[in-house]
Order: C-alpha cells, then sequence, then structure tokens
C-alpha cells in the first residue's frame, strides 16, 4: 500500500508538470513555481513556530520528513524550474540525478523506476529539440542510473532495519536486565547484569550512530 502511495504521488507531480507545458498553462509557469515556492516558504515558518512550542526533548525533530506532501512539492517545483530554463537541455537537468539518489532513501527503493517512468513522460515531446541523441542519451542515463539507485536504497533499508532491530533487542535486554537487578541481593551477581545493561547500551548507541 505504501509502494502505491508513494508512486501515486510521483506519478501525479510528473503527470500535473505534463499538463502545465502542454497547455496554455505554460505561459503561467512563472507564477505557478513562484505560489509554490511561497506555499512551501509559509508552510515551513508555520512548521518551525509550531515546532518551538513543542517540549525540549521534541524540538530536535526534522523540518523534513520525506512525507508525500513534501517530495511531491520538491518534484514538482523542480520540474518546472528545468521547464522554465530550457527543458531537457537546462542547465538544472543534472539535478534530476539527485532526486533518483535521494528518493530511494525516503520512498520505498522500487519507486525510483516509477519515477524515471514519469520523467521520460515529461521529457518524451522534448527530444526533439536539439540534439536528439544528446536528449536520448540524457534520458537514457536517468534509466541507466535508476538499477543502482534502487540497489543504494534496499542496502540502506536492509541496514536500518538491523539497526532498529537492534535497539529493539538492546532496550528489552536492558529492561530485563533492571527487572532482575531489583530481585537479587548478591552483590555480584548485580554487577554482571550491570556490565551486561552497559553492553546492552553501548551497542545501542553504536546502532543510533550508524542509522
Amino acid at each position: 500500500m505504501r509502494f502505491f502511495a508513494q508512486s501515486a504521488t510521483l506519478l501525479l507531480a510528473s503527470s500535473l508538470v505534463l499538463i502545465i507545458i502542454s497547455t496554455p498553462l505554460s505561459g503561467y509557469m512563472v507564477p505557478i513555481l513562484g505560489f509554490i515556492i511561497a506555499f512551501s516558504v509559509i508552510l515551513i515558518v508555520i512548521r518551525q513556530r509550531t515546532r518551538s512550542r513543542l517540549p525540549a526533548d521534541r524540538q530536535g525533530e526534522e523540518l523534513f520528513v520525506g512525507s508525500n506532501k513534501e517530495v511531491f512539492t520538491i518534484t514538482l517545483a523542480l520540474l518546472l524550474a528545468i521547464f522554465l530554463t530550457g527543458g531537457i537541455n537546462s542547465n538544472l537537468f543534472f539535478l534530476l540525478y539527485f532526486i533518483l539518489f535521494g528518493i530511494v532513501f525516503l520512498f520505498e527503493p522500487a519507486t525510483v523506476f516509477v519515477l524515471v517512468v514519469g520523467f521520460g513522460l515529461v521529457f518524451f515531446q522534448s527530444l526533439g529539440e536539439g540534439d536528439l541523441i544528446g536528449n536520448l542519451v540524457k534520458l537514457g542515463s536517468l534509466a541507466f542510473l535508476s538499477p543502482i539507485c534502487y540497489f543504494f536504497g534496499r542496502e540502506f533499508q536492509k541496514t536500518r532495519k538491523l539497526s532498529e532491530e537492534v535497539e529493539d533487542k538492546t532496550g528489552q535486554i536492558i529492561e530485563d536486565a533492571e527487572t532482575l537487578k531489583s530481585h537479587m541481593r548478591n552483590q555480584d551477581e548485580i554487577e554482571e547484569i550491570e556490565d551486561i545493561e552497559d553492553q546492552a547500551e553501548e551497542l545501542r548507541k553504536e546502532s543510533e550512530e550508524n542509522e
């Protein structure tokens, strides 16, 4: 379900850009992009003020969490900026490579292929503008990078899942150790339990640092 929601988000952003550049709305790309940027800034300010009212232990939460809305907005704004500066021949085209690598760390890794399809649909009508071979190479490079991005994203998810499992296990060990300590009277046994606690805590900290 998550994969389909994320895929729909990416395809919706690409489709909206395709509609804009293929209709009279293309003449309003500057104000549309300006509105998106202004709206995003307002949301960030509101979120920042809301966060400042949270308890101190929650104020460190990140403003950008990689939600569907955030990724949709970034993808939409970036594609519009590219078409405002020359389309497939834009100097900003290279930013799409960063989007490909970034999306696999925010969404399900397989969504990178959906994103490439969306890019292909958006830029297909621009292939004939200028050097056809060069334009094909640009689009082909996106398709070529997608399996590499997928691999990195999959490995990242495996590592994160392993870290979460380590944190859960070490947390359980620490809780069990505290329970055992409360029922023990022998000082030597208590010290052994405390050593186990310390080792579990160190392992959990290492896991958090590696995330």
